[in-house]
């Protein structure tokens, strides 16, 4: 998927997203209580770590810090979704 649109961007992020929460389950299960903080964290680091080249992308598709922690957060719903009986 091309990365030069949004839902390519948000595939990307989605992508990264899911494989924080399968590597760091400590920081993601069900139990965990700081786990939408987490959540929130993570976007926030992806938003800040962007490379200029993908900083000027996101501004010209008009993308933002809410579009990045809205698709860690349904990355995050269906991780959960997906993997709520071994992760409790």
């Amino acid at each position: 998927m091309s990365k030069n649109n949004r839902e390519g961007v948000k595939h990307e992020i989605q992508e990264l997203a899911m494989g924080n929460y399968r590597s760091y389950p400590e920081d993601y299960g069900v139990n965990v209580q700081d786990a939408t903080a987490n959540v929130q964290s993570l976007a926030r680091g992806y938003w800040d770590s962007r490379e200029i080249r993908e900083v000027h992308r996101d501004e010209k598709l008009g993308i933002n810090l809410n579009d990045y922690q809205q698709w860690t957060q349904e990355a995050f719903a269906v991780f959960i979704k997906n993997n709520e009986y071994s992760l409790s």
